[in-house]
Parts: structure tokens; C-alpha cells; sequence
């Protein structure tokens, strides 16, 4: 047996008292602020209760909820939940805690007699108001069987059926809400009125007037006749208005049914459906025969006029031998043909009538043309289509035109709309039901009217396909009418209707089968989401919600998806029908019936209804069911998992040689990648599936092989830390694999609450780990380990410190260089520099960094407004670096170089640039280490000089002189001569008979010797003055100007044939002077400066230049072709100023040179310079 645990809870809340679900049986539960202890215990009979030690002892229960019937002697308890009737010998207390009682009987409120209960106060159901402005107010619905009988009703009425609550009548009648009396106002028109009362005001045409009785003296009444105005010896028969004439009787007119004459009688006209005439009869005027067949008479017939008719031979019925005349009409064959003479008329037949003016003819008339009256009626032509189909036979023809022209004119205007037909999608079907018509005419519509049948329509719409919703729930049959019209139109042929009799179908609502499970037969909640499973052996209980059956007849099947034999409900009020009676329906789960990694579907078929739209049944509805197994493999335990190593800091970490061991055995090696932690927590993990077991063994997380950290699993919550052991979650497999993957609920396999597993990882801080390599696991007592996983600890934290202060860069391999002014630069040939004397803080740790660049020497400052680079920016390895103290093992750097003091580097080589570039600049160096990169260290002091590309600007080997000046002969440019490097006056003198253009000038292969002359400096592309020492910081090293101060020259020398005179283009801040030469011409002479002549001053104007009057000269050592051609020292220059030889020309001069002299003082310099 293990050993019990005890559990402790605690509350400082006064007053606080667990319940009974919250403290099981065996656990103590202690509330520091009333001093009171509680524990549970088993009573036999009533469960379990809490048991309250402190002042005292208190028996009570939490929330005991009873169901059915219970006996107890007595109950102590907090709070009671009862459902149900509470029946006791005795109840104890005021009743003051007790909410909504009515006393009964209090005063006088309730009575309970034999015929049922009476109260005199208001009564509310359904509310806890009662309302006191009604002696019964319901809130909700209320059936009543029987008849309801009130002395008034409020309300709208509208859920009322089988009462009329809305009159529609003609114009000008108005209905008594309170009487239902009719009052017809004006001229009223209807076809028929049929009241128990009818008041009419007014003129009023109506139908047939059916009544009771009738009121009034009838004065308003037209139309009836009211008193008979009679001649003498006349008798009227109230009763059967027969009118009896006796003796003598005179009147224009007598109009009667039955006449009755007794005398000698003389009247106008009789007009009477029967005459008796006892004696002799005198007609004074025409004897008219209408409909008589036959002639009764014994002898001769003799007419007033003299005629004579006797009878001919038997077959012949007339015989008028003579002429024949006869006044009045005569009528031949049976009605075939009648004679009219008084008329002038001819009929023949009943359809063609023949008079002097006109034809009148019922039917097709056939001519070629016509003319006379129209006012006539028109015959009618059925079947077929047409633009006009209202015609009848009382249309006369006047009308016919009127409506053809209309039509007409709707035609010619495209108003025309005649031949509507339409459809329904669908025409049947169950309520609500929503129908789409499409409308199809001729001609050209664009309104339509539609009368839906049920009350409702749909005006004035220019949509062809009008869509309606039939919501009767008891469903029915209705007409639909439409008419298309063009609203432009007017008359005949603008519009055209269209009615369909009983065209929608509408049945009950369709049936929705739907229905959920439950785990009881009754009472708790519907299964849904995860929870909708069942394991088995275990039993659901269907429960059908399947809506719109109530007064049907219906049956269902259901299909349980696991293979047994479907059940059948056999009505709505069965086990499994949708009646509220209706109980659930059982059904129990097979062992072997597990649905796996997928889910059975349950299908309930509604087979049968009664008053569904026909074809709607049989219709289902299914709930996907996960059936678990009941006995199943456990999920993968620890062993299988693999824990993450620790996240890694650094660039390309890899272990360093001579590294600290601190796991007693590490399996990483010198040169390997690893994982290297600096700062902060080391976390191994955590496992990134869950781990089976989570309620039972041990877990241990082991840090460098031993126990740092584990905890004892159990049913409960697990998650929390345990010193380097960390329990980040726990869950229950249903939603997991085997493997603790997340899975789908459909997928799932497992029964929730049979496995839980978890996720761990082992995390502790860096500053509790040694430096050097760690290693970290998780172990389960049952399930067994992870993998072990194994990382630096590094004691390397920052990048590195490039140190230059004791540096040097010295020339290695010079090349071939290129000369300019006596100075060096870098060329051709390969060129490259050591650099030497760097030191590196923090260069390795416990790792080192995996990169090829570990030393960066770059192009530093440029100096001397240039901006290429002197160098080729370099890489350099460990190995590269190695210095005299080696800092590697095997070729793996050493764990520690560079951390206790700076390590010094070897030597570097550093090539000069490759590119075709002219500059001068300085280098810089940065390093490398796990941790980044080293910011640059300051430049290293030393110029490094490149000329690579063709001097331009001011060049020395080629001043630019243009080839249009002179004769052609000579084309090329001047050059610079170092004749008169020793010279340090304006104007030295010279030998006339050299060739100073070929005899001693500037090249750039070596140093004509600069150093100590007064020989100014082109760099760069600039003529300057110059006493920069290039001996020293400067790479290559070149001359030391700093001794030659003072005034320094630009002496160079350029050739032309036919040339008296050119112009020197200049640009400068300013400069010491400028002379110019003719060597081997009379100027040598004439000029008092030792052959040369002045820039600052005009030409005289004539002659040969020069000063010295008595060797030719015009008096002036000036040159300058005008004032604004002058060259003054110290002023700025720009452009093109002209010089003259007089008289002279260089095709006299030695060598056809000419020789141009600058002088520059300090800080003077010319940037452009050229002949033209």
C-alpha cells in the first residue's frame, strides 16, 4: 500500500466555507480567519457533508440538490436546492429568508373552495407583476377551448382569423365600424348592395336592391312607377296588376300583361302579351301580326284597300291572282326575308337589313370599299394572337377605330405592349416559398403591375423577373396577375395583362429533421463539439428536434453508423419522435464498434409527412459520432522525444582548442559547431509533442549529469518549475496521437480523461553553468530519457579591440613607379605593403568564430581632396594572423587568445590597388570574433601614393599647346626642362644656341634630382609651391623639399615655326610672375633681362621687344600685346592672354622654342595651363 497523501486548502476569507465538491473526502480545508477546520465525511443515507471544528461542531451541506422523494430526520445544511414539493411534520424559523409566498387567505386575498381557488386581487401569470390595472394579465400566449365573452376586446385584432377587418367599397360609400350601416354619399355605382340597412343620399345606381324591408315614401325613387293616371272605365288589379276596361274606354295607350275588354273599346295602341275581345273589334290604324305562324280563317280575308286573298290550290299557301298590295310588312319564307314598304326596308335573315341609304350586317363584310355610318356593332374573331383582344360582339366600329388608332400610335411611338405571358420558378413548393416570375411581351414595356394573390403585389416595377415570398404556414393556392405597360403610352395597345388562376402552390413549411445526443434519458446537456463521443459498451440517447410536423403524420429510421440493424420511430410521439412527449432513444455501442481515426455518421431519415410539399420526403440530417475503443496502447513515452538544444548567440560558433570540459565527458571536439550561450538562461526544450506518462513517475532534469531539478507526477496539475526542471503543460490525449502530436477531435483515439501526457524542457541560468561545454536531459522513471544535449558556456561577451598605436607600413614590393616632380609613386609591377605592429583584444574565447575575414585592412582616409583607394581592401584568416606566438593549435585557434591581454598579429601583406586611379591615402584595420565586428581603428599615419592612370590637369611631359598654332611643322605639346634647376633669380641667363626643348627635361622614370633646387612641384595635377618632406610618411618615399624655400619656378619650353605671337591660358589665385623667352633670337639682345621679356607689361608697339635701345631694342622689355594681356604678380588669372615677339618670330629661335618662366611664392598655385 502507498503511503496516503493528505491535502491541504486554505481560505482567509471569513466566512468562507468549502462545498462539497470542493473539498473530497480525505483532504482538510482550514479558514485562518474564522479559526475553523472542515472535513468531509460519507454518512450512510445522506451522502456526504462537511464537518466544521472550531467553536463548536456544525453539520451543513453546500448546494444538496434532491430529485424524487427523500426522508431525512433532519437536515442541516447551508444552501438547500429542492425541485420539487417539500413535505414536513415541521418546519423551523420565521420564514423571513423565504421570497415569493403569498400567504394564503391573508385578508381575505385567496379562498379555496369546493369549485376551485378565488382571489379578489389582481392576478399576474407568466410576470411577477400583477398588474393591478387588470384583474388578470398574462404575459405570453393563451389557449382557450371554449368562447371567450368580454363586455369590449382591445388590441389590433391582427392574429385574428375568420373576421372581416377591412371594407373595401366603391367610391362615395362609407361603413359604420361601430354598426356595420352602409351610407352611400353621391353618385355611387356598384353592381350590387346587399345590407340589412341601406341608407342612400343622393342618386344612386345600383344592381339588384336585395332587402327585408324598405323604408321611406320611395320620392327619391326613379324609374317606378308610383299612380295610375286611367281614362274612364278602367280597373287596375293591385294584385295582379290586370287591368280591366268596361264599357267605353279611351286612352292613347294601354301597356298591360293581361287586358280584359267588355264593350266597345277605342285605343291608340295595345301592346299586351294576352287580349281577349268578346264582340266586335274596329282597328282605326294598322293591325300589326309579330310571330304569327298561322292564319285561322273560314272564307275570304278582305282587306279595307279593295285587296282580295283566296286561297290557290292546296300546295300553294298564297295565291294573288292580280296585283297585290300590302301595307305593312311582309314577311317571305320564316323570317328569311322581310319586306318593309313603309320602311323601304329588305331583311334578310337576321344579319342583313337593306334600306335606301345603308346596309346593316352582323358578321365579315367583303368589299372593295366602304362608306356611311360607323356608329355599328362589329363581330367578334376568336382564337389567335393579336395587338387588340377585348373586342366583343357589342364593340361598334367607331370604337374599334378609336382603339386602332391608339394602337397605332403606340406603335409608331414604341409603346406599343401586347402578347404578356409569364412564368414562376417554382410554382409549388413549402411556405415561406419565394418565387421569381420572368415576363415576356412584344413590343417594348418598361413597367409592370403584378397582383401576387395573396393580398400583396408588386406596382409600377421595371424589373422583368420580380421575385415575391409566400409566408402563409397553412399554406394554399394563388392567382397571379400581371400587366406590362409602357408608361409613355396612352389607350389602346399601351398595356397587356396576364392572369394565371391558382398558379402557386403552397404547402406547410418544409420539415427540418435535425436532432442531438445525450448521455441520459433524460435531463443534462446536449452533446456537441469534442464531447459528442461515446466509448464502447456505453449508451446515447437520441433526442429529435426535427421541426414543421406538428399535425402530421410522419415515420423516421435511424441509422447508428456502427452496423447494427437501423430503428424505427414510428410517429412523433414514439421514443425518438420530435413530440415533446416523446422520449429518447436509446442505443448501445458493441465493443469492436470503434469508429478509429474517423468518426460514424448517425443519419435520422424523415421518410413520410403528411403535409409537406410532395418529393420533400424522405430528407435526413447526420451528426459525425466518435466512437473510442474501450481498451487501447499507451501513447509514446520520454524516450522517444528529442530535446532542442539550448538557442544559440554568436556568429558561426565553433569550439575552440584547449576548451573547459564541464560535463565529465562531452562528446563535442576542438573545430566543431556548437550552441554557445553567454547571458541570460540556458533552456534545453522543451519537447515539442507531448510525453506519456503524465499521472505517474518521476521527472529529473539533469544538468552536466546530475539531478538539478524534478517532481512527482499525479493526477493533478504538474505544470511549474522545480529548480532547472521546467513542466510547461499537460494535456489529455483526446486531442493527441500516439506520438503527442495535436491532432483533430475526428482523428482522435483516445477516450478523454484515460492518458494525459506533457511537455518539460531544463532551463537554468548561464551564471549557474561553468564556462566551457554543459549539458542538460530530461529522465522519466518509467518512460525513460531524452537526448542529451550539449553547448558552450562562452566567458567572450565582446567584440574585439583593434589596436594600431604601435603599427607600422613599410614599403614590401615597390614595382615599377611612375615620377612626377622628382616624386614616387606606386605603378606597375605588383606593388605591396607589410603591415605590422597590430594587436587584438578579445579575440577568442571559449569559441571562436567561423569566418574567413577575422581581419579587415581597408582603404583609410583619403588625403589631398582624392577619393580612390590606395589599396585593395583585404581578408585575412586566423591562419593569416598567426603571430610570433602562435595562437593556433592543429590550425584551430586556441581557447582564451587575446582575452587576458592583447594578442599581436603577424605580419600582413597589403597590396597596392590594381585600378587605373590617381590618389593618396591612408589604410585602417577592424577584426572579427564570435561576437561581431571590431569598430576601425584610427588610420594608420602614412601616406600611401598611387599613380596608375596618364597624368592630366598640368602635366609636366605634355603642356598642352595647340596644333593650329604656327605653320604646321610642329604639333606636339611643351615639357617641362630642368635647365635651370640651380638658377634661383627671375630671369637667369642662358646659352642661346640650346635646344632647351630636347636638352634637359622632366621624364617619369626617375628623379632628375628636385631635392635642394627651387623647382616647384606639380601634384596631382596642379603646379604648386612645395616644401613638403615625401621622405618621411609618405609610401614610396620621396624627396624632402622642406629646405627649399623661397621663390620656386615652372620652367618649360615649346616649339612652333611662323609664330610672332600666341596666347598663354592661365588660371591661378595668383602668381609671382611670368617671362618668357626667345632663345637665338635678336631678343637676346635687346632685352635688358638677360634675353627675356616681361608678362606685366605692354609691347611698345613696334619693332623688336626689348629694353635696350642700342642692340635694336624699342625701348620696352614688355610683351604683353595690350594692357588687358598683361600678367600681374599676385593677381588672379583666368583665361587667355596674348604675348608678342614684335617683330621677331620663332622660327628664328634656336630649335624654333620658345621658353616660359612662372614664378610661385608660398601658397601660390595654377591649375590650368596651355598655349594657344
Amino acid at each position: 500500500m502507498s503511503t496516503p497523501i493528505i491535502r491541504f486548502k486554505r481560505s482567509s476569507v471569513p466566512g468562507k466555507k468549502p462545498s462539497v465538491s470542493q473539498l473530497p473526502l480525505g483532504e482538510l480545508a482550514l479558514n485562518t480567519s474564522d479559526g475553523q477546520i472542515f472535513i468531509a465525511r460519507e454518512v450512510a443515507g445522506l451522502g456526504t457533508d462537511i464537518v466544521s471544528v472550531g467553536s463548536g461542531v456544525t453539520f451543513f451541506r453546500n448546494n444538496v440538490e434532491f430529485a424524487g422523494i427523500s426522508t431525512f430526520p433532519s437536515i442541516f445544511a447551508g444552501d438547500i436546492n429542492l425541485t420539487g414539493v417539500i413535505t414536513a411534520t415541521a418546519f423551523v424559523g420565521d420564514g423571513s429568508q423565504l421570497t415569493g409566498l403569498q400567504p394564503v387567505g391573508a385578508a381575505g386575498t385567496w379562498n379555496i373552495g369546493s369549485v376551485g381557488i378565488g382571489t379578489v386581487k389582481s392576478v399576474g401569470i407568466g410576470t411577477d407583476d400583477a398588474n393591478a390595472s387588470y384583474k388578470l394579465y398574462v404575459v405570453g400566449d393563451v389557449g382557450v377551448t371554449g368562447i371567450v365573452s368580454a363586455t369590449s376586446y382591445e388590441g389590433s385584432g391582427s392574429n385574428l382569423t375568420g373576421i372581416v377587418t377591412s371594407i373595401i367599397a366603391g367610391d362615395n360609400i362609407s361603413v359604420s365600424g361601430s354598426t356595420g350601416q352602409v351610407t352611400i354619399t353621391g353618385l355611387a355605382n356598384t353592381a350590387n348592395v346587399v345590407a340589412d340597412s341601406l341608407q342612400v343620399t343622393g342618386i344612386t345606381t345600383l344592381g339588384v336592391v336585395s332587402a327585408t324591408s324598405y323604408e321611406g315614401d320611395g320620392s327619391q325613387l326613379s324609374g317606378i312607377v308610383t299612380s295610375l293616371v286611367a281614362g274612364e272605365n278602367i280597373s287596375l288589379s293591385s294584385s295582379d296588376g290586370r287591368v280591366t276596361v268596361t264599357g267605353l274606354a279611351k286612352t292613347d295607350n294601354i301597356v298591360a300583361d293581361s287586358l280584359v275588354v267588355s264593350g266597345i273599346s277605342t285605343l291608340g295602341a295595345i301592346e299586351a302579351t294576352g287580349l281577349t275581345v268578346n264582340g266586335n273589334v274596329s282597328i282605326a290604324g294598322t293591325l300589326t301580326y309579330e310571330d304569327v305562324k298561322n292564319v285561322d280563317s273560314i272564307g275570304i280575308i278582305t282587306a279595307r284597300s279593295g285587296a282580295v286573298i283566296q286561297t290557290g290550290a292546296a300546295t300553294t299557301a298564297l295565291v294573288v291572282e292580280g296585283d297585290a298590295r300590302v301595307t305593312g310588312i311582309l314577311t317571305i319564307g320564316t323570317s328569311s326575308l322581310t319586306l318593309d314598304g313603309d320602311n323601304n326596308e329588305v331583311n334578310v335573315g337576321s344579319g342583313l337589313t337593306l334600306t335606301s341609304d345603308r346596309i346593316d350586317l352582323t358578321g365579315i363584310v367583303s368589299a372593295t370599299s366602304y362608306r356611311g355610318d360607323i356608329g355599328q356593332t362589329i363581330g367578334v374573331t376568336t382564337g389567335g394572337r393579336g395587338a387588340l383582344r377585348n373586342f366583343n360582339s357589342l364593340t361598334d366600329l367607331e370604337t374599334v377605330i378609336d382603339a386602332l388608332n391608339e394602337l397605332a400610335e403606340n406603335v409608331i411611338n414604341d409603346f406599343a405592349v401586347t402578347n404578356v405571358e409569364f412564368t414562376s420558378s417554382p410554382t409549388a413548393g413549402g411556405s415561406p416559398l419565394s418565387v421569381t416570375l420572368t415576363i415576356t411581351s412584344s413590343g417594348n414595356p418598361n413597367r409592370y403591375d403584378i397582383y401576387w394573390g395573396d393580398g400583396t403585389s408588386t406596382l409600377n416595377t421595371a424589373d422583368s423577373t420580380p421575385s415575391h415570398t409566400y409566408t402563409q404556414p397553412a399554406g394554399g393556392s394563388f392567382t397571379i396577375e400581371v400587366t406590362a405597360k409602357n408608361t409613355g403610352g396612352v389607350g389602346a395597345g399601351a398595356s397587356d395583362s396576364k392572369t394565371r388562376t391558382a398558379y402557386i402552390v403552397v404547402y406547410t413549411p418544409d420539415p427540418v429533421v435535425a436532432f442531438v445526443f445525450y448521455r441520459n434519458s433524460s435531463g443534462g446537456s446536449s452533446l456537441s463539439g469534442n464531447d459528442l463521443y461515446v466509448v464502447e459498451g456505453q449508451s446515447l440517447y437520441l433526442d429529435n428536434n426535427t421541426t414543421n410536423t406538428s399535425g402530421a403524420t410522419v415515420d423516421y429510421t435511424v441509422n447508428w453508423g456502427d452496423g447494427s440493424t437501423n430503428d424505427t420511430v414510428s410517429s412523433d410521439t414514439d421514443d425518438g419522435g420530435a413530440d415533446a412527449s416523446a422520449g429518447r432513444l436509446q442505443h448501445t455501442w458493441a465493443v469492436g464498434t470503434d469508429s478509429g481515426t474517423g468518426r460514424d455518421t448517425v443519419t435520422l431519415t424523415l421518410n413520410n409527412h403528411s403535409t409537406a410539399t410532395p418529393g420533400v420526403t424522405p430528407t435526413s440530417a447526420t451528426l459525425s459520432l466518435k466512437v473510442y475503443k474501450q481498451t487501447i496502447a499507451n501513447p509514446n513515452g520520454l524516450s522517444t522525444k528529442t530535446l532542442s538544444n539550448v538557442s544559440s548567440t554568436g556568429t558561426s560558433p565553433r569550439l575552440a582548442a584547449d576548451f573547459t570540459d564541464n560535463t565529465g565527458g562531452t562528446s563535442l571536439s576542438a573545430g566543431g559547431s556548437v550552441n554557445r550561450v553567454t547571458a541570460g538562461t540556458a533552456t534545453a526544450g522543451p519537447i515539442t509533442t507531448f510525453a506519456y506518462d503524465g499521472d505517474f513517475g518521476n521527472l529529473t532534469a539533469q544538468v552536466n549529469g546530475s539531478s538539478d531539478g524534478s517532481v512527482t507526477l499525479g493526477s493533478g496539475d504538474n505544470s511549474g518549475t522545480y529548480t532547472s526542471l521546467v513542466v510547461d503543460s499537460e494535456s489529455d490525449y483526446q486531442l493527441l496521437d500516439a506520438s503527442g502530436s495535436s491532432i483533430s477531435f475526428a482523428n482522435s483515439i483516445y477516450a478523454p480523461g484515460t492518458k494525459k501526457g506533457f511537455k518539460a524542457r531544463v532551463a537554468k541560468a548561464v551564471t549557474g553553468l561553468g564556462t566551457g561545454t554543459n549539458s542538460m536531459q530530461l529522465v522519466h522513471s518509467s518512460t525513460g530519457s531524452t537526448n542529451t544535449v550539449e553547448f558552450v558556456r562562452d566567458n567572450l561577451t565582446a567584440s574585439p579591440t583593434v589596436n594600431v598605436g604601435s603599427a607600422t607600413v613599410t614599403q614590401n614590393v615597390a614595382g615599377t613607379f611612375r615620377y612626377i616632380s622628382g616624386i614616387p609613386y606606386y605603378n606597375s609591377g605588383s606593388p605591396n605593403l607589410t603591415l605590422a605592429g597590430v594587436t587584438i583584444d578579445n579575440l577568442v574565447g571559449q569559441c571562436y568564430t567561423n569566418q574567413s575575414n577575422i581581419v579587415e585592412v581597408d582603404d583609410g582616409t583619403n588625403q589631398e581632396s582624392t577619393s580612390s583607394n590606395a589599396i585593395t581592401n583585404t581578408d585575412y584568416t586566423y591562419a593569416n594572423i598567426d603571430g610570433a606566438t602562435t595562437m593556433l593549435s592543429s590550425g584551430t585557434p586556441k581557447a582564451n587568445t587575446g582575452t587576458s591581454s592583447a594578442y599581436a598579429i603577424g605580419s600582413l601583406t597589403v597590396p597596392i590597388t590594381s585600378s587605373s586611379v590617381r590618389t593618396v591615402s591612408r589604410l585602417k584595420v577592424r577584426a572579427r570574433n564570435v561576437n561581431g565586428v571590431s569598430s576601425y581603428s584610427s588610420d594608420i599615419a602614412t601616406n600611401i601614393q598611387v599613380h596608375k592612370s596618364a597624368q592630366s590637369g598640368i602635366s609636366e611631359i605634355a603642356i598642352a599647346v595647340a596644333d593650329a598654332l604656327g605653320n604646321g611643322d610642329y604639333t606636339d605639346d611643351g615639357v617641362r626642362v630642368f635647365d635651370f634647376s640651380s638658377e634661383t633669380t627671375n630671369t637667369p641667363s642662358y646659352t642661346s644656341s640650346t635646344n632647351f626643348y630636347t636638352n634637359s627635361v622632366y621624364g617619369e622614370s626617375s628623379d632628375p634630382g628636385v631635392s635642394g633646387t627651387k623647382e616647384a612641384t606639380i601634384r596631382l595635377g596642379v603646379l604648386k609651391y612645395d616644401v613638403t618632406d615625401y621622405s618621411s610618411g609618405y609610401l614610396p618615399a620621396g624627396p624632402d623639399r622642406s629646405g627649399d624655400t623661397g621663390t620656386q619656378y615652372f620652367t618649360f619650353a615649346f616649339r612652333r615655326k611662323a609664330v610672332a605671337g600666341f596666347n598663354i591660358n592661365i588660371t591661378s589665385s595668383g602668381i609671382a610672375g611670368l617671362w618668357i623667352a626667345a632663345p637665338g633670337t635678336a631678343i637676346d639682345n635687346s632685352s635688358t633681362l638677360n634675353g627675356w621679356l616681361r608678362s606685366d607689361q605692354v609691347y611698345a608697339g613696334s619693332g623688336i621687344p626689348g629694353g635696350d635701345t642700342g642692340n635694336n631694342g624699342n625701348g620696352s622689355d614688355g610683351c604683353a600685346a595690350n594692357s588687358g594681356a598683361r600678367i600681374v604678380a599676385s593677381t588672379a588669372l583666368s583665361g587667355n592672354y596674348n604675348m608678342t615677339l614684335g617683330t621677331e618670330n620663332m622660327s628664328n629661335a634656336t630649335g624654333n622654342v620658345v621658353l616660359i618662366r612662372i614664378a610661385l611664392t608660398s601658397g601660390q598655385s595654377v591649375t590650368s595651363l596651355s598655349i594657344n
